[in-house]
């Protein structure tokens, strides 16, 4: 007579086993997932880590293969940044100024402003957008691509015009937000345009945010933003003008 292995003592206990390990498996592939809407809330997070709401100013260095550069960066709120070139001497005055999304350079031997993008290259791998305070939340609607509870992968793409960058694939750290690396993306979503990752966090206007930004092309070029400090201050609007950008110092 065959023995039926599903009724002996051995089969009912490789069969609870079988059962545990796919309610397991089954809980294991759902345990790390993030809605698009919790995808969002760590996208506002991310912001306020790269930049606080409140005002400040920053001390900056720009290097790149071509130059080094210093900057003062004054920012309030959500959209207004004045950049005050403070080396090298043959740029002084050269002053940037971002009111919303449009972006003004003072040029001296000109004696005016110009009118200027975001994406527009200011040195080597670095475009003006990544050093003017730009904004996340708001500005792209935000998809979660995969979580493994760790890091959480999301994909924005732009809703308004004249964006630094229209898509990004952003990497963030679940637990905090942090983020982490970011690859910019062209119109189309898939070509890869540059990469960046954002390191060396620490304290800087009363929180844990990343000290520096290496931004690399699809050559290999790099160029990296590093904060010297950060500052919350009071700035008042007359700061943020056209008409300012010639006198600031």
């Amino acid at each position: 007579m065959k023995a039926n292995f599903e009724t002996t003592p051995f089969g009912f206990l490789a069969a609870a086993l079988a059962a545990c390990a796919l309610v397991t498996y089954s809980f294991s592939s759902d345990a790390f997932a993030v809605s698009d809407v919790e995808g969002a809330k760590l996208l506002e997070k991310a912001d306020d880590i790269r930049n606080p709401s409140k005002a400040y100013t920053m001390r900056i260095v720009v290097k790149s293969d071509e130059s080094e550069q210093e900057f003062e960066v004054m920012l309030k709120g959500t959209d207004k940044t004045m950049i005050v070139t403070k080396a090298p001497a043959r740029d002084l005055g050269r002053n940037m100024l971002m009111l919303d999304r449009d972006f003004y350079a003072y040029i001296p031997n000109l004696k005016r402003s110009m009118r200027l993008s975001l994406a527009q290259k200011m040195s080597g791998q670095v475009a003006n957008g990544d050093i003017a305070r730009t904004r996340w939340a708001g500005d792209y609607t935000v998809k979660v691509e995969k979580s493994d509870g760790k890091e959480t992968q999301l994909l924005l793409d732009g809703n308004k015009k004249n964006l630094t960058y229209q898509k990004i694939r952003l990497w963030v750290e679940t637990s905090s937000a942090k983020p982490l690396r970011a690859e910019y993306l062209s119109l189309d979503g898939k070509t890869l345009l540059k990469k960046a990752v954002f390191e060396d966090y620490k304290a800087l206007a009363g929180a844990q945010r990343p000290g520096r930004l290496r931004i690399t092309d699809t050559g290999g070029k790099e160029s990296t933003i590093t904060i010297r400090n950060m500052v919350a201050r009071d700035l008042g609007d007359a700061i943020f003008s056209t008409t300012n950008l010639e006198k600031a110092r």
